[in-house]
């Protein structure tokens, strides 16, 4: 399951009499209160069915692991999710091959009204609000550890974590780069009997494919080159305590089969050997990609992405819970200058409303490097906002000087904007096909064009070798 939830409407009632769907505003600090809904099939194979919304998240596909099941070739094996978040229900498509429909209009993403028609392949569905409410409970607590947040989100999260975390059940956090995926990971570790335990991280992204087998699994003595010696591997290093996969969605697809039967049998086989050893560990994983969308189109495993998400948590990015700014930027102060860090600022409620209108792309790991940055400066008071404009901070990367594109003003003025355009265009491309691994249907959605007129454009450039 995906755990995601939302900020409240100023609207609070004690029964459901309106069409609104977020009914209590939050102002108990154990629940949110939200209106139960019910889809009702039209048309398709379950014409006239009913089903409860009665998750979180709620996943639709052909898929037999998704909530709502639906046994039709034109829909995707994880083709939608409808979630409860800040302004109440949002269906989100998950890249599925024939796409998401809402009253029409072909949708990344979209907020549901009472009476919204769903359309997936042949498949027809109302989202019907009905005459009843649903609790979501919500730590009272404004931490987990080193994790911080008073908002709703957080604190729905926070109830999950102080929930699970004393279990054995595995985890996948989810979220964009720099939410704290990997802190997350850790304070579940140290909140659980296995704290004494080892705490291992892999990072499936940084080891080439083929070491990560030995790092996993380890390996004995002559079983490749440079292999001199016997070696454990994470899951045998962490034997009692947890193994972090971090970047999960980056494991090759000859090592996934392998992942899944430690999950199924709790133990591994070295490379190179046929003995077969009991492991004792959790697993924790996480990844910034839509897995959903992996599993769609088989570069990962639906078994194995199930398996890996007993619970599944998705952290907010920093945007969706700017009410959280001023706890961040204070401990972030308290933690780099100790107390007298206040001293040093300017007007912090001034400040604050400054970057409450920023976006953060780079999300609290931005944050936290802008405040460092700024405490280097020797001026003082300290303005946090007049930094905003140094960092950037797209993700963390530091900013690059803006520069005119180059033209050239001795030609006609139609010819050099031509060329200028040709220009933009092949870059544009070379940069979206590159990040959705030269998947035509993916690109054309993120770049809101046509696949035709997409397709059209990379044979003009030559972009793409059959």
């Amino acid at each position: 399951m995906r755990y995601t939830v939302l900020n409240m409407s100023d609207q609070k009632t004690s029964n459901v009499v309106s069409q609104t769907l977020v009914i209590d505003d939050g102002s108990d600090k154990d629940n949110l209160r939200v209106r139960k809904t019910k889809l009702l099939v039209i048309s398709g194979p379950l014409q006239g069915r009913e089903f409860i919304l009665n998750r979180d998240t709620f996943t639709i596909g052909s898929g037999e692991h998704n909530d709502l099941v639906i046994k039709d070739s034109t829909v995707s094996k994880r083709h939608c999710e409808i979630v409860v978040e800040q302004s109440g229900y949002q269906i989100r498509d998950l890249d599925s091959t024939n796409g998401t429909r809402v009253q029409g209009v072909r949708v990344s993403s979209a907020h549901l009204a009472p009476g919204s028609e769903i359309q997936l392949g042949k498949t027809r569905i109302v989202f019907c609000p009905i005459q009843d409410a649903s609790d979501i409970p919500l730590s009272p607590n404004e931490s987990f550890g080193k994790m911080l947040g008073r908002s709703v989100p957080m604190r729905r999260i926070f109830y999950l974590a102080e929930t699970y975390a004393p279990s054995d059940a595995t985890v996948m956090i989810t979220g964009e780069t720099g939410t704290g995926k990997e802190v997350l990971a850790e304070e579940i570790h140290n909140h659980s009997p296995r704290r004494d335990k080892p705490f291992i991280v892999i990072d499936c992204a940084a080891i080439s494919k083929e070491l990560i087998e030995s790092e996993l699994f380890g390996h004995v003595k002559g079983a490749f080159t440079g292999a001199n010696s016997d070696r454990q591997g994470a899951f045998e290093l962490a034997d009692g305590g947890t193994v972090f996969l971090d970047e999960i969605g980056d494991l090759s697809p000859d090592l996934q089969p392998k992942l899944l039967r430690v999950l199924e049998k709790r133990e591994i086989r070295r490379v190179g050997s046929n003995v077969v050893r009991k492991i004792n560990v959790r697993i924790i994983s996480a990844t910034n990609r839509n897995l959903a969308s992996e599993v769609n189109e088989g570069h990962f495993r639906e078994d194995l992405f199930y398996r890996l998400s007993v619970v599944h948590l998705e952290l907010p990015p920093l945007r969706r819970r700017r009410e959280d700014l001023p706890l961040l930027v204070k401990r972030f102060l308290t933690d780099m200058k100790g107390e007298d860090a206040f001293s040093d600022l300017a007007d912090f409620n001034h400040t604050m409303d400054i970057l409450k209108r920023h976006e953060w792309p780079g999300n609290v790991r931005e944050l936290r490097n802008l405040i460092e940055l700024a405490l280097y400066s020797e001026k003082r008071p300290v303005d946090l906002s007049t930094f905003l404009s140094l960092t950037s901070l797209r993700a963390g990367q530091p900013r690059q000087e803006e520069e005119m594109p180059s033209f050239e003003t001795g030609k006609p003025f139609k010819d050099a904007k031509n060329e200028l355009i040709e220009k933009f265009e092949q870059a544009y491309l070379s940069d979206l096909l590159a990040r959705n691994r030269q998947n035509i249907s993916r690109s054309a959605r993120e770049a809101g064009i046509e696949r035709a007129y997409l397709q059209r454009l990379i044979r003009k450039y030559g972009m793409r070798e059959e």
